[in-house]
């Protein structure tokens, strides 16, 4: 009987104890669920007791899966030089389309015909894969399959005959071209600023070809195309053609007596004044360049003067240049002194 009596006992006992494991257990996870409940009704961040995916798992770790390229050096041509272009992320892990990235693809294309199309493309690839991982880094690999098979078709692209010569013909079929490859969306952020540009300027063309127009009017309609480009492309012509303005100004300055002084100031306002001491060093060079060729003009004029065998002329001619002038030196001086002559 007592045996009985223990035995119940211990039974009741270890079903109390299972019971409280069990709720305890149950307390344990409620309060997650309900967490993750309120979470999601309010719109805010669920649990992490729900699965999550890789990239969102690497996110959350602050994990880094960019690889480092397996190339040791760049291709000889690029050594030295700064790789252009850029890889973009938004928010969501993809990647930002742009025309910064074919400029980066365009940068290792450079080298076709010193290395391989194999080469270049997993040298792409490992640029691709130090600067992005994820989906961008699928979507970029993507894109540059897309971008060779462009290329190849770009290539091969023929006209008719009448329209060979035709600016407009020829961006018109490569603008087919690329939504051919890429769709519109896509082909807009790739390429819409550069088509933007190269409709500028075959309608600019056509305005400098227009015999109707006034140099007035032409010139209002040309800025009034320019100011159309997108601010990008505005800021990179201006840029352009930035040197040409100032040696513009300055010519106009020293045709009206300005001094080296005066030169210098409008440069450095200008261009900075890195630039002005490096365009100083540059005058400095004509001048001296200017005054060699003056004086071996002078000996040699001396020597024609006063030698009528032409053959005894250009053994003293070619003297004089041998000790005026080194053997790269003499091929400018014959050019510059052609053109004067004519």
């Amino acid at each position: 009987m007592d045996r009985r009596r223990i035995a119940t006992g211990f039974a009741l006992v270890t079903l109390v104890a299972a019971a409280g494991i069990g709720a305890w257990r149950r307390g344990g996870e409620e309060p997650a669920r309900a967490v993750e409940t309120t979470n999601e009704l309010r719109g805010g961040p669920k649990s992490a007791t729900r699965k999550t995916s890789a990239s969102a798992r690497r996110a959350e770790a602050n994990i880094d899966t960019r690889e480092k390229s397996p190339f040791q050096d760049k291709a000889r041509s690029l050594r030295g030089t700064d790789e252009d272009g850029a890889l973009r992320v938004g928010p969501d892990g993809s990647l930002i389309l742009g025309p910064e990235i074919l400029r980066l693809f365009d940068y290792y294309f450079t080298t076709e015909g010193e290395e391989s199309d194999e080469t270049i493309r997993a040298r792409i690839l490992a640029a691709i894969r130090e600067r992005v991982d994820g989906p961008a880094a699928l979507e970029a690999a993507a894109l540059l399959d897309r971008y060779l098979a462009y290329r190849k078709d770009k290539d091969g692209l023929t006209l008719p005959k009448d329209e060979e010569a035709d600016p407009t013909a020829r961006l018109e079929a490569l603008k087919k071209l690329r939504r051919k490859h890429f769709g519109d969306e896509t082909a807009n952020a790739l390429f819409g600023d550069e088509e933007r540009e190269g409709d500028v300027a075959a309608e600019a063309s056509r305005v400098r070809q227009d015999e109707t127009l006034t140099v007035e009017e032409r010139d209002r309609r040309i800025a009034a195309l320019e100011e159309s480009l997108p601010g990008t492309a505005r800021e990179a012509r201006e840029n352009a053609t930035l040197p040409l303005r100032a040696r513009a100004e300055v010519d106009a300055m020293r045709a009206e007596g300005a001094t080296d002084e005066d030169v210098y100031a409008k440069r450095v306002e200008t261009l900075g004044a890195e630039a002005a001491d490096r365009l100083a060093a540059l005058d400095a060079e004509r001048a001296a360049w200017k005054a060699r060729i003056e004086a071996f003009r002078k000996e040699r004029d001396a020597l024609a003067a006063k030698t009528d065998d032409d053959a005894t002329f250009k053994a003293a001619e070619q003297a004089l240049l041998d000790r005026s002038f080194t053997p790269l030196e003499q091929r400018r001086v014959r050019a510059t002194l052609a053109m004067s002559t004519k």
